[in-house]
């Protein structure tokens, strides 16, 4: 098949489906005679039909023909282009100013796809198609707020043009920009417009896009549940008109939820099978980087930074290679994975570059960005920054956990931090239910180390009645300390707990933890005497704070360090 002289591949079926459907032009034609057209005597489903359309109009899409089939549900499909071929009624300099723009996206030259298109708008010689390129090419420039008002125009256009499945895609669209933004009765207003838009058209690429909004709609109230089962049916619906991008989003958030229910090995298995689809598929740049978003974001509040580190670095790939400027929730996201495992320096240079743009890009998560940005100031050892840093993410309505509540322990007020892990665990919101396990972690190691036993006791029995949110290594080195602490007055006996922890800390991919453990469990040996033990934990704890630059952690070193040659040397063994 061609479309305006340019080859076009399709499957034979589908090609079947256009001849009938163009032969009976302008007429509705009934599923059941479409159906016994294209399958003569076999049995198939209105799911087959279905799908048959959507690539049909997949196919169709370049020609800007995707609306030219259109649904009647309970009846069947009907081709008709109702207007005028706007390519043939614009001028010439308008066609080549288009092409221009299509290239120049190609080439991810966003800025000059961008200021062409305007150019064309300005003339009045854009479709509602074009339109719709135009404000990806706004998106990928890394400003959201901007696309707003041309989406507002395609929406009106797609109307105009009588597609209205077209200007609900849209809708969505803005309701997630909005949302992101803060701006919650905007986004509610426009998934209530896209729905209204979409009432009585069978199209399930609409469907699967609209329902998923509708998830994170759900998922922000803290109806988790509610969100996950939307979610299960965005990800039928994607399945339904074989769209990649669509199927890779919904599959994400569908881990996404499960992950936040405390099926976590579920979920995560889903997002890493989305990430493949998205990395392989060649989704458009906003999908893509939706994918890799709520993937990061999940390995960050469980904290899973192993598997966090194997997908920033694609994730850093397609941002550098997609976006002309990095969006503010990509440097969030790699602000906290360097925190956990590179250069503290370089991470706050980061997330001082992401809260500036999340201010204007996406107000809902700057709160995240204080907290963060609070958490790297402490390992570094900038302990008034982050104090600072955790009030201005509560200032926005943000909790600022754990964090803050282990600075508060550290530097000697228990009480305060317990009350700040209840006031979290407290939560109704997707953001508190999704780390309620990792908050509960601390909760136990808190308790312990401040002695209240019997808080520390009844938490870890929490714990231990939903082993899925307190299985990953992070949680099980804070369960440990927790025990550590606990026993700790049985001497060398519990210094086990510690070194499991520290094991676990390892394992998790949290190097200044990791050290963290290393400084207390140097302070337990040497207290049993093991002089030599300490001194090789503390050299470790040394080259990690060194590396990552945490002050903190050689500060913590050097106070201890001169102890082991106050003590008597150890004997040498015979093979010395």
């Amino acid at each position: 098949m061609a479309l305006r002289g340019v080859p076009v591949p399709i499957q034979p079926r589908v090609f079947d489906l256009l001849v009938h459907l163009v032969r009976n032009a302008g007429r509705v034609i009934p599923k059941d005679e479409l159906m016994d057209a294209l399958w003569p005597d076999v049995i198939v489903t209105e799911a087959s039909l279905q799908r048959l359309v959507s690539l049909a109009r997949r196919a169709l899409e370049p020609g800007g023909l995707h609306g030219a089939i259109r649904s009647f549900v309970r009846h069947g499909y009907r081709f008709s282009v109702d207007r005028p071929d706007l390519a043939l009624a614009r001028s010439e300099s308008a066609i080549d100013g288009l092409a221009d723009a299509l290239r120049l996206m190609q080439q991810h030259d966003w800025l000059a796809a961008t200021q062409t298109f305007e150019k064309l708008d300005a003339a009045g010689e854009l479709a509602a198609e074009d339109i719709d390129r135009w404000a990806l090419a706004v998106e990928c420039l890394g400003r959201p707020a901007a696309v707003i008002p041309v989406l507002i125009q395609a929406v009106a256009a797609h109307v105009r043009e009588g597609n209205p499945h077209l200007a609900a895609r849209d809708a969505v669209t803005l309701a997630k920009i909005e949302v992101e933004r803060s701006a919650a009765a905007a986004a509610a207003g426009w998934l209530d417009r896209a729905e209204m838009l979409k009432e009585g058209i069978d199209d399930p690429r609409t469907d699967a896009y609209f329902l998923w909004m509708k998830s994170r709609m759900a998922s922000f109230s803290g109806r988790c549940d509610e969100a996950l089962a939307l979610a299960e049916q965005a990800h039928r619906a994607a399945i339904a008109c074989d769209d990649a991008g669509l199927i890779a989003l919904a599959l994400t958030y569908r881990g996404f939820y499960k992950i936040s229910l405390g099926r976590t090995e579920e979920g995560a298995g889903e997002q890493n099978h989305a990430a493949a689809i998205a990395l392989s598929s060649g989704v458009d740049p906003i999908t893509g980087s939706s994918v890799y978003c709520n993937i990061l974001w999940s390995c960050r509040t469980l904290p899973d930074w192993t598997r966090a580190m194997q997908w920033s670095l694609g994730f850093d790939a397609w941002c550098q290679e997609n976006f002309a400027e990095i969006p503010g929730n990509c440097d969030l996201h790699r602000a906290e994975v360097l925190g956990a495992q590179r250069d503290l320096t370089d991470a706050l240079r980061s997330i001082d570059s992401a809260i500036g743009k999340l201010a204007d890009e996406e107000a809902w998560s700057i709160g995240d960005g204080y907290r963060v940005r609070g958490d790297i100031k402490a390992m570094i050892g900038d302990l008034d920054g982050a104090r600072a840093d955790y009030a201005a993410a509560y200032a926005v309505g943000w909790d600022a956990e754990p964090g803050n509540a282990m600075l508060l322990a550290e530097t000697g007020n228990v009480e305060a931090a317990l009350l700040a892990l209840d006031r979290a665990l407290s939560g109704l919101t997707w953001y508190h239910v999704q780390r309620r396990g990792i908050l509960l972690a601390h909760r136990a190691r808190i308790a312990a180390f401040g002695g209240h036993f019997d808080v520390a006791f009844r938490t870890l029995e929490e714990i231990e009645s939903m082993p899925a949110r307190g299985s990953h290594p992070a949680a099980l080195a804070l369960v440990s300390e927790a025990h550590y602490h606990l026993e700790r007055h049985q001497g060398a006996g519990a210094i086990r707990h510690l070194m499991l922890a520290r094991q676990l800390w390892t394992r998790a991919g949290t190097e200044y933890h990791a050290a963290r453990l290393r400084i207390e469990l140097a302070e337990a040996l040497l207290r049993t005497g093991d002089a030599a033990g300490a001194q090789a934990e503390l050299s470790a704890a040394e080259r990690t704070g060194n590396r990552i630059r945490s002050h903190r952690l050689c500060a913590a070193v050097a106070a201890l360090a001169p102890i082991p040659r106050a003590l008597p040397a150890p004997v040498a063994s015979a093979e010395e």
